[in-house]
């Protein structure tokens, strides 16, 4: 199965790298797509940017991604956590083969740690942005000339310190959310498919580490909003993103998706919701409060519909309290490690 999914994806990085339409509310954009990440291929506008993937036992989707990414931006730095052995030298290769800059932890610095690598390493090599994309997400074709794009737009005051793109989560039923027709502050995005001013992250003193996974994307994007930035989502600048192991099941009327994150995960989101919510309440409490009613609807899916209920609710409840303790960091708990 593993090598019929690598021809799979195979074939479909050769497809990103011939000439592509990609069309957004009806508007096609033709893009020429390169793939060896040179200033040459890249598009005008976004020659100032770099991307990085962190990876962690990376699937052969790492190299749709990579080709994906590579025709957009001038350099692309991959931090690899602390794979395998074995998916470390299947990621060195495909590195390697595609002229990309992979550095290689000896241990998991969560992606905080990795984001602040890449982006100390771009600063120094001269860049403005970076991408960010997680290690099986696949960058639309144009995506960065989108997002750049809304920085020469915005007319707020504030600087825009992160530029995101609407995040729809895939919908089997193929529903299709409404796509706004102007540019967004918004309060807090997703990391996958932003792209963060560095001298915003500079600024902010980057990412917080403590949070180690989960939610470093948004304590980020609320301190660059407490030192003066905005965060701004880009219309026409779209994403397909799937939390966990979506599936869409029925109740009622309604037809819910429920994400089937492991228990550790699920223990990393109650833990650092619970820090975030410590952290940010009285800088934005109508946020914290929506956000507090999804962390209660996805607890009620899991009662209802996901399997191993018993372990994904005890590691919800033991993150709740190590959140109330103010724990943070990769955890020490033992029963989480040997579960990973």
């Amino acid at each position: 199965m593993h090598g019929v999914a690598s021809a799979v994806c195979f074939v479909a990085a050769r497809y990103f790298v011939k000439e592509t339409q990609y069309a957004i509310g009806g508007h096609s954009e033709p893009v020429r797509a390169g793939v060896s990440g040179s200033q040459e291929t890249v598009a005008p506008g976004t020659r100032s940017v770099a991307a990085c993937i962190v990876s962690y036992n990376p699937g052969p989707e790492a190299r749709l991604t990579l080709y994906s990414v590579l025709p957009q931006v001038s350099k692309v730095f991959v931090i690899d956590n602390a794979s395998t052995r074995q998916s470390e030298m299947a990621l060195s290769d495909l590195c390697a083969e595609l002229s990309v800059a992979l550095t290689v932890n000896n241990e998991n610095t969560g992606v905080a740690g990795a984001f602040n690598q890449a982006a100390s390493m771009a600063i120094s090599q001269g860049y403005e942005w970076m991408l960010l994309m997680d290690q099986d997400t696949v960058a639309p074709v144009g995506l960065v000339q989108r997002l750049m794009r809304g920085v020469d737009r915005w007319g707020g005051i504030r600087l825009p310190a992160v530029l995101c793109p609407l995040s729809l989560e895939s919908d089997p039923s193929g529903h299709q959310s409404a796509v706004p027709d102007a540019d967004t502050a918004v309060g807090a995005c997703m990391s996958a498919g932003s792209m963060v001013r560095l001298a915003a992250w500079k600024a902010v003193g980057g990412y917080d580490e403590s949070f180690f996974v989960d939610y470093v994307d948004h304590d980020f994007c609320f301190r660059c909003r407490q030192h003066g930035w905005e965060v701004v989502q880009v219309c026409g600048a779209v994403m397909v993103h799937s939390p966990g192991s979506p599936i869409r099941h029925r109740f009622l009327w309604k037809r819910p998706a429920t994400s089937n994150r492991s228990a550790l995960r699920g223990y990393y989101m109650a833990r650092n919701r619970i820090l975030f919510y410590r952290k940010y309440w009285r800088f934005d409490t109508r946020w914290v409060l929506r956000d507090v009613c999804n962390a209660v609807k996805e607890v009620v899916l899991v009662v209802l519909f996901e399997s191993s209920k018993r372990e994904k609710l005890n590691a919800i409840g033991v993150g709740v309290l190590d959140g109330c303790r103010g724990l943070s960091g990769k955890t020490q708990r033992q029963w989480f490690v040997s579960k990973r």
